[in-house]
């Protein structure tokens, strides 16, 4: 199993009544279905007119590639999990370590060995770090990576960015998450 992380939002109190910490974790199968998804969101670049090293960036993107990119993610084979902590009590605090071991509750729970990359974020990369370390799971691979040079942490980043729009009820929220909602393992609420 192959899996990509991406995050939204940021740990600490809530600033807004709608504030929350976000993690989408993307699945693959296979080696096979990662790399023709790879290969997909090349030969998208490609009919785009953009450079090889373009990133898809759901909140920075213009309206013609983040529409072809959200059309492309619904013929993916993809599945994810997103764990979303609302921060709806002004005093207390969402954090990485919470939401680093609610993941590995989900990893543990659904996978025997999985190899993941995430966005690079130190603080919360050495968070999953330290639940791994204790739990002693041998099973599980994380590194960090610049999503510039990862197609698939660019898929976990629309994910994430859908899955925040949605917990938050955000307009056009319900219209998007449609697009994948067919592949949700489990989109996870927690109140803080």
């Amino acid at each position: 199993m192959f899996g990509y992380i991406d995050e939204s939002g940021a740990p600490g109190v809530a600033v807004h009544n709608r504030d929350c910490l976000v993690v989408s974790l993307v699945l693959f199968e296979s080696e096979e279905i990662r790399d023709k998804s790879i290969a997909a969101i090349g030969s998208l670049r490609r009919k785009l007119r953009l450079p090889d090293d373009y990133e898809f960036h759901c909140s920075s993107n213009s309206s013609r590639p983040q529409a072809e990119f959200l059309k492309l993610l619904s013929s993916l084979d993809f599945r994810f999990v997103t764990i979303v902590i609302h921060k709806n009590d002004f005093r207390r605090t969402a954090s990485y370590a919470r939401m680093s071991g609610l993941v590995m509750d989900e990893i543990e729970r659904r996978f025997l060995k999985i190899r993941i990359e995430m966005d690079s974020n130190p603080a919360l990369h050495a968070e999953f770090r330290k639940r791994m370390r204790e739990r002693r799971l041998k099973n599980i691979k994380i590194r960090e990576r610049n999503s510039k040079s990862s197609s698939l942490i660019q898929v976990a980043d629309y994910v994430v960015n859908i899955s925040a729009k949605k917990a938050k009820n955000a307009s056009k929220s319900r219209e998007r998450y449609n697009i994948i909602a067919n592949k949700a393992l489990a989109f996870i609420e927690v109140t803080n």
